[in-house]
Order: structure tokens, then C-alpha cells, then sequence
């Protein structure tokens, strides 16, 4: 079940496009075990995960405005943090949902 959850989330930042909003990206992060934080300047996310070993933190930019956009690059970004931490992201998933 965890290793579907990680290929949930990746599968749909991999298909976003440019059309992914930033309260969709805190909403899959989240389901990852991140947490989403506002960042110092308006519009940056912080994200942060006590169950990565050696993780500090990722970030990301969203546009401006109500629910606004994330571009592709940000996306690509937090994708490679995912990718990069896989093995731990699936092993922190199996002992908080099985």
C-alpha cells in the first residue's frame, strides 16, 4: 500500500503538467508525510520531513493570487527530491499506515 501511495503522488506531479495548483502539491506532499510550510517571501513553500534521515528541507514557488499555480520547474524539483528519497519515503509510509 505505501509503495502505491509514493507512485500515486509521483504519477500525478509527473502528469501536472502546468496546470498543477499549490494547495494540490501541499495536499500530496502531505500525503507523503512532508509538512508544507509558508516560506519567508510571499508564495514560497517550505517542506520538511522528520522521517528522512539526512533531508533538511525542499522548496517550491507558487504563483500569485488565490490557489495559484506551480511552474513545471518547481515541480521537477520536488520530483527529484522524491526520486532521490524513494527508498525512505516507502519505508517511512509502511510504518505509518501498515
Amino acid at each position: 500500500m505505501s509503495a502505491k501511495i509514493y507512485q500515486e503522488v509521483v504519477n500525478a506531479l509527473e502528469s501536472a503538467g502546468a496546470s498543477m495548483r499549490c494547495s494540490e502539491m501541499a495536499a500530496l506532499l502531505n500525503r507523503l508525510g512532508f509538512e508544507v510550510r509558508d516560506g519567508k517571501k510571499a508564495g514560497h513553500k517550505v517542506f520538511v520531513h522528520d522521517g528522512l534521515p539526512g533531508f533538511h528541507s525542499g522548496s517550491y514557488t507558487c504563483g500569485h493570487g488565490r490557489n495559484p499555480e506551480i511552474k513545471r520547474a518547481y515541480i521537477g524539483k520536488v520530483l527529484r527530491v522524491l526520486h532521490q528519497h524513494e527508498t525512505e519515503l516507502i519505508e517511512f509510509l509502511e510504518q505509518t499506515h501498515d
